[in-house]
């Protein structure tokens, strides 16, 4: 009965109608991303008018415009957040990826003519949403609560891309581009209300200097390393997971050539993952984060030597469903680690220089890959080989994944070398249900 009311009483703490509404924001902020990074990019992919390489440059150009905006609007935005309400960076977010779906379709076929305009704006938008969206989820959820909270967070978010992939398929291939468009005006008016439900716990006096605070890393490395490690595994996050998704689009596009089947294989291996994060959120702990990470990128891995070996249908869709299944366990520790390792170090007024350097590891990350998918297309198109280079670039991917797995190993392990409490907890198994 104890167990119960604790487990009620952590429940209240956890989700209150600020952390509902963060959850709320990122899942209605996916809705626009799915049409972006699924339906877009496979509009440039079907351009008639342009050879299969040239459409994969294009695809990549886009993604180094997008990327490299939102990384300069963090390192100009950070005086600004200390000054206004970081909900209405949000808002104002939401409404350029707005902007972005009525240029799409006020522009039709035109707007693969304007492509890095498109990723200007999109990179914009982004910038300005998730540099609010991650201040407020560093200062509303504390460090207490992080693990279950992303936990759950990410659980919700998989059931967005249950629903919205295949549904936007059918819209796009069975009726017409009108009806979405009113779907996502909606959305965007619910995400600049959920913005303003948010309201942190904490105000922390903060600070942007971020000389000073790569100095402080820098003097205090042994204390700070889990902070260090956070970035590194950002990088390599940031050079495989949003790499893998553009990949698995150009291949799933290519072969099957179908908005509906792109969103139908979207959906179903989302669902399969809810399975993975309920087996997450009851298991994990830091001390398991080896069992946990290492078959993950095993399975991802050995799926992507058997698209080398054979490309078609069949190892294809063992890839996406492999990585879209297991990858939901990288991406809770990555975000939970990302918004709770400052405050687990109390470096709590630090929180726009920790966002802003993980930001700016994370678009080195996505430069290096995308540009890659440039140097693929190129090459594809001028050799005339099929995507070959494509194929190799998802090997190199590969490699930055496996790496992606490590590093959030190394992360686990400074936290629990450090955390002196989090030990105890692990020693005394009677109170670990209870605990992050």
């Amino acid at each position: 009965m104890f167990e119960k009311e604790m487990q009620m009483s952590s429940g209240k703490k956890i989700f209150n109608l600020s952390s509902i509404s963060i959850i709320a924001c990122e899942c209605l902020q996916a809705v626009v991303c799915i049409f972006v990074d699924l339906f877009f990019i496979s509009r440039i992919l079907n351009n008639p008018f342009a050879s299969v390489g040239s459409n994969i440059i294009n695809i990549g150009l886009f993604y180094i415009i997008n990327y490299t905006m939102v990384g300069l609007f963090y390192l100009v935005s950070g005086h600004l957040l200390k000054r206004i309400n970081k909900s209405i960076f949000v808002s104002v977010g939401s409404i350029i990826l707005t902007l972005v779906v009525l240029i799409v379709y006020l522009m039709g076929d035109d707007v693969l003519n304007h492509i890095p305009l498109l990723g200007v704006i999109y990179g914009l938008a982004l910038g300005f949403f998730s540099a609010g969206f991650h201040g407020l989820t560093g200062e509303t959820i504390s460090s207490k609560h992080q693990v279950r909270f992303f936990a759950v967070k990410k659980g919700v978010y998989q059931l967005t891309y249950i629903i919205f992939p295949v549904t936007l398929g059918l819209i796009i291939d069975k009726l017409n581009f009108s009806f979405m468009l009113i779907i996502l005006l909606v959305i965007c008016v619910l995400l600049v209300m959920f913005s303003f439900f948010i309201r942190p716990k904490k105000s922390f006096g903060q600070t942007f200097n971020l000389i000073k605070f790569a100095r402080h890393l820098k003097q205090n490395k042994e204390e700070t390393k889990p902070l260090f490690l956070v970035y590194v595994s950002n990088f390599f996050r940031g050079a495989s997971f949003d790499c893998f998704t553009t990949l698995i689009t150009i291949f799933v596009m290519s072969t099957f050539k179908s908005n509906t089947s792109l969103g139908m294989f979207q959906s179903i291996f989302t669902a399969c993952s809810l399975l993975t994060m309920v087996f997450y959120l009851k298991y994990y702990r830091k001390k398991r984060a080896t069992k946990f990470i290492l078959p993950t990128i095993i399975l991802v891995a050995c799926t992507v030597i058997s698209i080398l070996i054979a490309t078609n249908e069949t190892t294809i869709i063992c890839f996406y469903a492999i990585y879209s299944t297991l990858n939901v366990i990288l991406m809770s520790i990555s975000d939970s680690r990302r918004a709770g390792v400052i405050r687990v170090l109390s470096l709590h007024s630090h929180i726009l220089e920790s966002n802003t350097f993980s930001e700016l590891f994370l678009w080195l990350g996505r430069i290096i890959s995308s540009s890659l998918i440039i140097l693929a297309g190129f090459l594809d198109s001028y050799l005339s080989t099929d995507m070959l280079f494509l194929k190799i670039v998802l090997g190199i991917v590969a490699i930055f994944y496996i790496f992606y797995g490590i590093s959030l190993i190394w992360v686990e392990k400074a936290l629990i070398k450090q955390d002196e409490e989090f030990k105890k907890v692990h020693i005394n198994e009677v109170v670990e249900k209870n605990e992050d």
